[in-house]
């Protein structure tokens, strides 16, 4: 008998059935990939980040496109160009991680996850291109150059709030 549970925790302790955590996870990657992430990086500052964006920095990006948006202020242009180029960098970096240490995706997976960052990449880029002086042809005011530029956020917007209700269906993602 003492054979036996002294075989049984010589296996136990050869084989650990216990699953890979984030630490483990992390590890993992990082010797996979031959270098370290940075120490901020974790699952939960990885959630904080992207609850941070889907409620606050979309709340703050809707009320500049409903009440400042003006080609004539290049500079709150850029400003505003480069919070969307931050926001993506976080972003993409937090992914990175998630996939890194096979835990999905940042939001939910491949589909939502590159149209997201691809309407940011379509914000910033209008955003420069008013900024560098581009014309518009405008016939009315739907295609004014507040109004194409408006249309990149809304796609965003949607795409945004798109997720946020399907995280909240499945019971993922309940923020104020």
């Amino acid at each position: 008998m003492k054979k036996l549970f002294g075989l049984s925790f010589l296996l136990a302790l050869a084989f650990p059935v216990f699953a890979c955590d984030e630490a483990c996870q992390r590890d993992r990657a990082e010797a996979l990939q031959g270098s370290e992430f940075p120490g901020y990086l974790s699952w939960k500052f990885c959630e904080d980040t992207k609850a941070s964006f889907v409620e606050g920095d979309v709340r703050s990006l809707e009320k500049y496109r409903d009440t400042r948006i003006n080609i004539q202020h290049k500079r709150r242009m850029k400003n505003i160009q480069n919070f969307v180029e931050q926001r993506k960098e976080w972003l993409v970096e937090c992914d990175n991680y998630f996939v890194a240490t096979k835990n999905g995706r940042i939001f939910q997976d491949d589909k939502t996850t590159q149209e997201i960052f691809s309407a940011m990449d379509d914000v910033a880029s209008e955003l420069a291109s008013a900024i560098n002086g581009v014309t518009y042809v405008a016939e009315s005011e739907e295609t004014a150059p507040t109004a194409i530029i408006g249309g990149k956020f809304d796609s965003l917007f949607k795409m945004v709030d798109d997720h946020k209700t399907v995280m909240m269906l499945k019971g993922q993602f309940v923020r104020n």
